[in-house]
């Protein structure tokens, strides 16, 4: 154990993690407007921007666990070094989603899915650089918290026409199916970059 705190490593390597979320949301966008080749070469660089993730995660974590002083409650900051890696894990099932379902042009209610998925991302990583100030971060967690209110919305739409629109063919359903499996998924997303807010937000209550 040192006995000093590692206050600025704690703080780089969140953000840095942070860094990460971004860029899978980014790569995930990316694959959206790609098709075939493209698409399964954007899916390849997001596993890998995943395998990065798990790495800044375990180094997180190391730099917590390994300081006798750190400058949050130590559980917290592990919670939310695993919180910011499922970001990454969820915004990875999606690209699976998208591969698996082989859907091309997506719905407009993903696609505004996606696009309020990324806006977590964005409105998380600047957080995680100022978590010296942890206090202050009021207008991310509920951000965030809006956003995924947002995409919980676009979901519940897109389940309506999924189940509540009249006889279609067989190819109509098919899509609409799909479609939903990657809604699924970025619900599941959105949720994920909650997790993080919340976190954040009980830090904060803490240090209050």
């Amino acid at each position: 154990m040192r006995l000093l705190p590692r206050d600025s490593a704690v703080f780089d390597d969140a953000a840095a993690l942070a860094h990460h979320v971004v860029a899978a949301a980014d790569v995930l966008v990316a694959m959206v407007g790609a098709g075939g080749a493209e698409r399964l070469d954007l899916a390849d660089r997001l596993s890998a921007v995943e395998r990065t993730a798990d790495e800044a995660t375990r180094r997180l974590v190391r730099t917590v666990t390994s300081s006798f002083v750190t400058p949050f409650d130590r559980g917290d900051l592990v919670t939310l070094a695993t919180a910011l890696d499922d970001c990454v894990d969820a915004l990875d099932e999606v690209a699976g989603a998208l591969l698996a379902t082989n859907l091309g042009e997506l719905p407009a209610g993903v696609v505004e899915q996606l696009a309020l998925v990324q806006r977590q991302a964005e409105v998380t990583a600047p957080a995680m650089t100022r978590l010296r100030a942890v206090r202050d971060l009021a207008d991310y967690w509920v951000e965030v918290s809006r956003l995924e209110h947002e995409v919980g919305r676009a979901h519940r739409a897109i389940l309506a026409d999924v189940y509540g629109a009249g006889p279609r063919g067989a190819g109509d359903l098919l899509r609409s199916l799909a479609a939903k499996e990657v809604a699924d998924r970025l619900l599941a997303a959105a949720r994920a970059f909650e997790v993080v807010s919340r976190t954040v937000e009980a830090i904060a209550v803490q240090e209050a």
